[in-house]
């Protein structure tokens, strides 16, 4: 037998997105859809959907998330086929942009009633406001997102290696939006390091002082959002190890 002569190409039936643990990769490409295998995944697959939307969205507006995980769940015990699962898919999109409205809807209702001192109050505070209920309905729309994937992975098995990621995306939004975002000294920080900066010999003069707190103030914000996702991801991460029988964690 001759020598290689070149490292051979990975098929892309075999390539890794890192979205998900490897052995979780590696054994969604090796199911067969509907087999015992592809179940229990799908099973791992609806608790990390099923956590994410009970996170993410507030529960009058869940409805359809979970009508849709029940039809998932009835085809993984053998009670429904793929085609009842098919249906509830589409209906579950067809319900995310109310589910995100709804969301938003809570979220401005909340901070109505929220009382906000005068001495707490800030120039950043109508677009921050604005921000606190952009992240929370994002947190709800990729929550329903995550449990879309996991009705798309009944024929297409390998996406649900997407599933973790999404859900953690999906964590970061809700609790860097009804947390983070919404703190008075954060915005009161945007501010004066604004100032500083623009006081700063030397500093650039592009942005007016406003717009740079803006710009800090999101800054902040999404360098907590990756801090929140990558912890949620490595406790779903973590989830999915335990979950896999030692036969597919060695694959």
């Amino acid at each position: 037998m001759g020598k290689p002569r070149a490292l051979p190409l990975v098929p892309t039936s075999e390539q890794l997105t890192g979205a998900a643990p490897a052995a979780f990769e590696r054994a969604l490409g090796l199911v067969s859809p509907g087999d015992a295998i592809h179940r229990g995944l799908l099973h791992l697959c609806r608790t990390i959907a099923l956590h994410s939307v009970e996170l993410c969205a507030p529960p009058t507006a869940r409805r359809p998330v979970l009508h849709a995980l029940d039809a998932l769940d009835g085809f993984i015990t053998g009670q429904r086929d793929a085609s009842t699962v098919s249906k509830a898919r589409a209906e579950l999109f067809s319900s995310l942009a109310p589910l995100e409205r709804a969301t938003a809807d809570a979220v401005r209702a909340s901070l109505a009633r929220e009382p906000r001192a005068s001495s707490q109050a800030t120039p950043l505070d109508p677009h921050a406001d604005a921000v606190v209920v952009r992240y929370a309905a994002l947190g709800a729309h990729y929550a329903a997102s995550a449990a879309l994937i996991a009705l798309d992975a009944v024929s297409a098995p390998r996406d649900a290696a997407q599933i973790p990621t999404q859900a953690a995306g999906a964590a970061a939004y809700r609790f860097v939006g009804l947390g983070r975002a919404r703190s008075q000294k954060l915005r009161q920080h945007a501010l004066e390091q604004a100032k500083w900066e623009g006081e700063r010999p030397g500093s650039a003069t592009e942005h007016g002082a406003n717009a740079l707190a803006i710009q800090l103030f999101h800054e902040f914000l999404g360098a907590a959002w990756k801090d929140v996702s990558d912890a949620q991801r490595l406790q779903y991460f973590e989830l999915v190890d335990w979950a896999l029988p030692p036969g597919l964690r060695a694959s």
